[in-house]
């Protein structure tokens, strides 16, 4: 292995660490339990990167089994949401903060994969880019929530309102 590649893998298992401890930290303040969730959840995905950069490998995971899998452990943290007005400003100025982590780790393993050497490390930054992107968005939908969470339902899932 390059000593480029190594040096990258440090860097990015380092990355992953800083964001578990930011996600764990931003856990710890949240001041909604919606919030609290979904920051603790990204902690155990950053665990899980760290995993995955250190074996060189994602094993069977793909970017779809990965977000389905953040999915179902968030989906009763969003259902048993109540009201998420309450120290939402907070939660927002820390959601976003962990957008801007994202897109630099979609832009650092994005150019990774661009630079890649072999097939097999090309996949594995590939999949952390659409983890990566996915924990974005995720990061998005809940700043809409929070921010506008009569309307967000309605953008979200397409409702029709007749009247």
């Amino acid at each position: 292995m390059s000593d480029s590649r190594d040096e990258f893998l440090n860097t990015a298992i380092q990355f992953e660490r800083d964001g578990f401890d930011f996600y764990m930290e931003a856990a710890r303040n949240a001041g909604s339990d919606l919030a609290r969730g979904v920051f603790g959840s990204l902690a155990q995905d950053e665990l899980r990167h760290i995993s995955f950069l250190k074996t060189l490998s994602v094993g069977e995971a793909t970017v779809k089994s990965e977000n389905e899998s953040l999915a179902a452990r968030l989906r009763p943290i969003f259902k048993d949401a109540g009201d998420v007005a309450a120290g939402a400003e907070g939660d927002i100025a820390a959601l976003n903060l962990g957008i801007e982590r994202e897109i630099k780790a979609v832009e650092t393993y994005a150019a990774a994969a661009a630079d890649a050497d072999d097939h097999e490390f090309r996949a594995l930054c590939e999949v952390l880019v659409g983890i990566e992107k996915g924990h974005r968005q995720l990061l998005e939908n809940v700043v809409e929530y929070l921010d506008h969470p009569d309307s967000f339902f309605l953008r979200e899932e397409r409702w029709i309102v007749e009247g």
